[in-house]
């Protein structure tokens, strides 16, 4: 009675009192430390009974002390207990059998949870459902299928156990393919079934799937609960229907009058849905939003609210936020730490990512990725070398990622033999199929020169995406092999490869270093025309740097205003030189004003001007623009490296 009640003092008193105990009277108070959270002292209890041979436990007993060794993880002890069962000659006891193999199982020890099961004469739906668990928790979904195959009658708890299985592997084809099967089979869905579905449906974006399975959530009576509405909102988020996953947000808060504040779950789907989105704005709101209402806020929201800072660029507010974060106590929690990391490196605060680090207790692999990625990109390569081999050293498992990362590193460097470590490590791990790291490797040995080996490594892939295309191009490009870089791209054109932005300024690159005016326009024209892209800042450069140094500077004029960048300064300086280089002063003089138009008090604009009148012969104008200079102060800004050391 105290024991259900709770007052569990009160029932160690009472049992302390009793003169004579029993049986009974053990396994109760074991039990009573099993419901007060304290399977330590249930298990000392369990061993002081055995130990003195009080009483003899009986399968009430047991089952007691399993239970301790299953919270516990105690699997020694089980091993023990299983021992006694088979003295006692107990193991024709279906549910005390299904307690050890439930024990088995949560320890992790499958072949004896196979052995217990395979040796239960009388097998019911808990053996079945309790080893199919197992095998499921364990990834181990071939096993989990095969046993669930062989089940006389599967029930409801056997199908919603596989298709769980199926949804934490990340194998969501699968989960929703056993879905249509319980669906077909008649077994009724249900509050644990619907989850998974949707959470299927959200993984493989079938937006269609996910709503016809909100009706048959609806019309079978699940639709309000607030699991199945956090479910929706998720899969609505994921599909991109933010408005339908804020619509059904809204409706449940409305009708719950005030009691969602308790189900953070919900929040964390709304919160998803606009992180996914890239919503980022509203994502923040909502967790101001969830702070107000009074909900403790978990490491999933924070986590949010700082990606949603970090996208936005906003350094003030994800400071504010790490304030609350350390204040919350999640200051050293693995993922929202891993982020933070993430969030400092990101806006180049490398010592402090660092410094947070160190400070980790326990480190993903998103923690390192994150670190190492951002070296590599900051220029901070050493550093992200050092942090490789710290992982090697600590038998941490170096993903695809952290090499690709690696690997830009070793391209920044042109560290060709650290590059030539890694591309080794790479298949050693069996990473060379991978895309990313195959064209991360053809990406470092084209920016060490090594053209050979990378066309090698090229021409050894099978499928072949646009990323991959685009590298070779630009690389072949830029390593003099003009001619082998536009075959690739009528290659890759033939292939049914579809090119972008990028493949597009590899090979108009090709063409300016090479000269190829009348093909670089050709291929302009076909990116606007044929591929609907249009040209960005980048092309356009391109463009006038090609027509202005091969002459054709009216071409190159006419291009530059009809362009998007009509008043970029660089464009026209650069128009500018090409003047200086064909000596055509009429032109020269008519940029040279636009430019300086464009910014009067731009320093380096008169350096420029003076500069290509030098080159255009006009010493009268070079001195004037140059005395002007120095009555602006800013004669340093003339003094080439040399003349600076000097």
């Amino acid at each position: 009675m105290y024991t259900d009640f709770k007052l569990f003092d009160s029932a160690r008193y009472v049992f302390d009192e009793i003169y004579e105990r029993n049986v009974v009277t053990w396994t109760t108070m074991i039990n009573s430390y099993i419901s007060a959270g304290n399977p330590y002292e249930a298990l000392r209890m369990f061993n002081l009974m055995s130990e003195f041979e009080l009483e003899t436990p009986n399968a009430f007993t047991f089952s007691s002390a399993l239970k301790a060794c299953s919270l516990l993880g105690d699997l020694g002890m089980g091993k023990s207990i299983h021992e006694s069962i088979c003295r006692g000659g107990l193991q024709c006891d279906t549910v005390l059998m299904n307690t050890l193999l439930d024990m088995y199982v949560k320890c992790g020890s499958l072949s004896d949870a196979r052995q217990v099961f395979d040796a239960i004469l009388s097998k019911n739906a808990k053996s079945w459902n309790s080893l199919i668990d197992g095998y499921c928790k364990e990834g181990q979904m071939d096993e989990a299928v095969d046993l669930f195959l062989q089940m006389p009658s599967p029930d409801t708890v056997s199908w919603n156990t596989v298709i769980a299985g199926f949804t934490s592997v990340g194998d969501s084809s699968k989960a929703l393919e056993f879905v249509q099967m319980m669906h077909r089979h008649s077994v009724r869905l249900d509050q644990f079934t619907f989850p998974c579905a949707l959470k299927a449906c959200g993984c493989l974006n079938m937006l269609t799937n996910g709503k016809e399975i909100h009706c048959y959530m609806v019309k079978s009576g699940f639709g309000s609960c607030y699991i199945s509405v956090s479910a929706l909102v998720d899969v609505y988020g994921k599909c991109g229907e933010v408005g339908e996953a804020k619509k059904l947000f809204d409706e449940y808060l409305l009708s719950s009058r005030g009691s969602t504040r308790y189900n953070l779950g919900l929040w964390n789907s709304m919160l998803s849905a606009y992180a996914v989105n890239n919503r980022n704005v509203d994502a923040l709101e909502l967790v101001s939003q969830i702070r107000k209402s009074g909900t403790g806020l978990d490491f999933y929201t924070f986590g949010s609210g700082l990606k949603a800072c970090t996208n936005l660029l906003n350094f003030r507010l994800g400071l504010q936020t790490h304030a609350l974060i350390v204040t919350s106590g999640y200051g050293l929690d693995y993922v929202v730490g891993s982020i933070l990391v993430d969030f400092y490196a990101r806006h180049g605060y490398v010592e402090d990512a660092l410094g947070l680090f160190k400070r980790l207790p326990n480190k993903d692999i998103v923690a390192w990725t994150a670190l190492i990625s951002v070296c590599s990109q900051n220029g901070s390569s050493h550093l992200a070398f050092s942090l490789l081999r710290d992982m090697i050293c600590l038998n941490l498992q170096v993903d695809h990622f952290v090499t690709s990362s690696i690997l830009k590193a070793c391209s920044t460097l042109a560290g060709l033999g650290s590059g030539k470590q890694v591309h080794a490590f790479c298949i050693k791990c069996g990473y060379e199929s991978e895309k990313i790291t195959v064209t991360s490797i053809i990406d470092m040995y084209l920016k060490c020169g090594e053209i050979e080996d990378a066309v090698t490594l090229f021409n050894g892939i099978n499928e072949r995406d646009t990323i991959c295309w685009s590298g070779i191009i630009s690389g072949c490009g830029q390593n003099g092999r003009s001619k082998e870089a536009l075959e690739y791209f009528n290659k890759m054109i033939k292939s049914g490869v579809k090119p972008n932005e990028v493949t597009y300024l590899g090979v108009l690159s090709t063409c300016r270093h090479s000269g190829l005016v009348s093909e670089a326009l050709l291929f302009f024209r076909c990116m606007v025309v044929e591929h609907e892209l249009e040209p960005k800042r980048e092309h356009f450069c391109c463009m006038v740097d090609l027509l202005g140094r091969a002459g054709y500077l009216k071409e190159a004029e006419k291009l530059l205003v009809n362009s998007p960048y009509l008043d970029d300064q660089t464009l026209w300086s650069s128009l500018l030189w090409a003047c200086g280089i064909h000596g055509n002063a009429e032109s020269g003089i008519r940029i040279a004003r636009h430019i300086v138009s464009l910014s009067s008090g731009d320093p380096s604009v008169y350096v420029t001007l003076a500069n290509v009148y030098a080159s255009l012969g006009m010493w009268n104008d070079a001195t004037e623009v140059r005395a002007f200079i120095k009555e602006m102060g800013i004669k340093e800004m003339t003094k080439s490296w040399i003349e600076v050391q000097s």
